[in-house]
């Protein structure tokens, strides 16, 4: 177990959104199936070889998409809840911080402009949008994560999302990262917001995440992991608004050096 000090959470940068669901497989190309639920996702971290002991900087990409078997509109997603391997983990040593009152009602340009210091990814998310007696369509717009200030003692992600369509609108949550147990050293739970009056579900989350920086002359880097084991494993519970459920566990492999 690595031992991080005080200003070191574990792997919970991506648990905010359902790109986090991708990053749970930490691979490529894999199916997902519940009842009526399929969800692909694909993604991966660098580099796979690693150290059995020093944390080593890593940068993780993830991307997944949501339907159905039968073709109808999905249900909202509405809880994502995400437990992480205790031998990777976030470091947010000097790096800067942002609030969700500073990006609430704010363009992605705007809400860069504002917050670019503590920006620690980027991507996309989409959902469809299914109004009574017309066709579904889908509507998606880029996604920034920042680095939040600490609640309670807890690491914070925040992620803003602004879309265009059907209107002009900003979507700002975050995600509190809490000590789990056992092989899971980080807990993270986020409530999806309600897209165009619970008649949006999101469908299509993309993200990378990377950041670097130095602070008292000393590089820094977002991401770090060990790997002792040449083993990495998350699980992940999923709830929908319709009462259905996703639930899985992954194993990954990774390559141990020194």
């Amino acid at each position: 177990m690595i031992r991080w000090g005080r200003r070191l959470a574990l792997f919970g940068v991506v648990a905010a959104t359902l790109a986090a669901l991708a990053a749970t497989a930490l691979g490529s190309g894999q199916t997902v199936k519940a009842g009526n639920l399929v969800v692909f996702v694909d993604g991966g971290f660098r580099p796979h070889k690693l150290p059995r002991k020093t944390p080593a900087p890593i940068s993780l990409n993830a991307e997944t998409t949501l339907k159905t078997a039968d073709g109808t509109h999905p249900p909202a997603a509405k809880v994502l809840t995400l437990e992480f391997d205790k031998h990777a983990g976030i470091n947010t040593t000097g790096l800067p911080t942002c609030s969700v009152e500073r990006l609430q009602n704010t363009l992605t340009n705007q809400a860069e402009s504002i917050c670019g210091k503590a920006l620690v990814g980027k991507g996309e998310a989409g959902a469809e949008i299914a109004f009574p007696e017309q066709p579904p369509f889908f509507a998606k717009g880029k996604m920034l994560v920042f680095n939040g200030k600490p609640k309670g003692g807890h690491k914070v992600l925040i992620f803003h999302v602004y879309a265009r369509v059907p209107a002009p609108t900003t979507f700002v949550t975050t995600a509190v990262i809490t000590k789990a147990h056992g092989i899971y050293g980080t807990k993270t739970e986020i409530t999806i917001p309600t897209i165009v009056a619970g008649q949006g579900s999101l469908t299509f989350a993309k993200i990378e995440i990377k950041r670097d920086w130095t602070y008292k002359g000393k590089k820094e880097h977002l991401l770090l992991a060990t790997c002792p084991t040449g083993r990495f494993f998350t699980r992940g519970d999923l709830k929908f608004a319709a009462g259905t459920e996703m639930k899985g566990k992954v194993l990954r492999s990774c390559s141990p050096i020194g």
